[in-house]
């Protein structure tokens, strides 16, 4: 194809009218036009890229690289995609980065061989890529969550439908022979079952709920929200003589409402659950906060635990204790790592034996900034 065969001014016509980028560059990599979009995308005046060598467009780590694939491409010249197979990115003027897609087109001119290269910005797509990938990974996490919860919840309903199968036989039994005392046992153990039984199946929903349900997230203020999830348990802080003090700021974070909620009052209420005998729970809710995110630590004075069940106080139905001494299912932590990562933030915990539990919420600031 000849340049001058359609006309200089036709040709920036086009070019200049395309969306998409569109460079013209010598052999030797000097910048020789630019269309409108470019300067756009890239952030240059025209005069400002003419004349300059195309590497001020390729990140700076990529340059010897992108000079030798130059020299390569104009020794075979065809018409083809740059870059196959890789993630090409491109520099604008600010010095920031973004993914690009580039097509080569040589071109013969009376000057010598050129080459039109056509960029496009695919920013959106990758974004869009990378959220659909991130859903699937959140799917599969959520499905392989749900697989074991499903296999812990039934042997863990077995045991209340058990006893209430076996004693409904004493019971039976009782009224039979007028036992007045089996009579009252068997109904306590039954009702103690059918009890626990309900406790289970409503965990089990509400763990549902924390995987599948709908979330709204929305900007909130973080400080508010602790305060705003702590005042539901002021009758057990009471209860309990807790001692709790939050040392959070007015920064933004962006979450759905009721889950942070929920995650905060199962934190704190596990801390209220698991405390020592002999002094009252003190509990501190402090942040530590850089560039890339805000972490929530909520430490606690209680028993505590062993290191190496850090990972397990997370799974459904897994209690280091015994029923007996400590009411609950073992859900509430669970529900916690759900909610989290739901939001794509991390939970993790540190605790000692008799030293107490500090748990960590990592959770990314896209949009640091201090709202008083």
């Amino acid at each position: 194809m000849s340049f001058d065969s359609i006309g200089e001014d036709q040709f920036r016509l086009a070019v200049e009218s395309a969306p998409a980028a569109m460079i013209v560059s010598s052999a030797d990599g000097l910048i020789q036009f630019v269309n409108a979009e470019t300067e756009r995308m890239f952030g240059y005046r025209s005069d400002e890229l003419v004349g300059k060598s195309i590497d001020i467009l390729v990140p700076a780590r990529m340059r010897a690289a992108h000079s030798s694939l130059r020299q390569s491409f104009f020794a075979h010249p065809s018409k083809r995609p740059m870059g196959v197979g890789r993630d090409l990115k491109a520099t604008r003027r600010d010095g920031s980065e973004f993914p690009v897609e580039i097509g080569l087109t040589p071109i013969e001119s009376e000057s010598g061989a050129i080459v039109l290269a056509t960029v496009l910005d695919i920013t959106a797509r990758r974004e869009a890529e990378n959220a659909l990938s991130q859903r699937a990974a959140e799917l599969e996490r959520a499905n392989e969550r749900l697989a074991q919860f499903a296999y812990v919840a039934s042997h863990d309903l077995q045991e209340p439908l058990r006893k209430i199968a076996a004693f409904s036989d004493i019971l039976e039994q009782a009224i039979s022979s007028a036992n007045q005392t089996d009579m009252t046992y068997a109904n306590s153990v039954m009702r103690s079952s059918a009890l626990r039984a309900r406790e289970l199946v409503d965990d089990l929903l509400t763990y549902s709920r924390a995987i599948n349900d709908a979330q709204n997230v929305q900007e909130l203020d973080l400080r508010e929200e602790i305060e705003l999830a702590i005042d539901d348990l002021s009758e057990s802080v009471a209860e309990t003589g807790a001692r709790l003090s939050i040392e959070a700021p007015h920064v933004a974070f962006r979450a759905d409402r009721s889950q942070f909620a929920r995650l905060t009052h199962n934190i704190v209420s596990n801390a209220l659950k698991y405390r020592k005998q002999d002094c009252a729970p003190d509990i501190v809710i402090s942040t530590t906060q850089n560039e890339r995110e805000i972490v929530v630590a909520f430490a606690d004075n209680g028993i505590g635990f062993e290191s190496k069940y850090e990972q397990m106080v997370f799974e459904p139905f897994k209690r280091l204790h015994p029923k007996g001494r400590y009411p609950g299912t073992g859900i509430g932590l669970a529900i916690c790592k759900s909610i989290a990562d739901r939001h794509g933030w991390r939970l993790s915990v540190a605790s000692q034996p008799g030293r107490g539990s500090t748990f960590y919420v990592a959770i990314p600031m896209k949009r640091p900034g201090n709202m008083e």
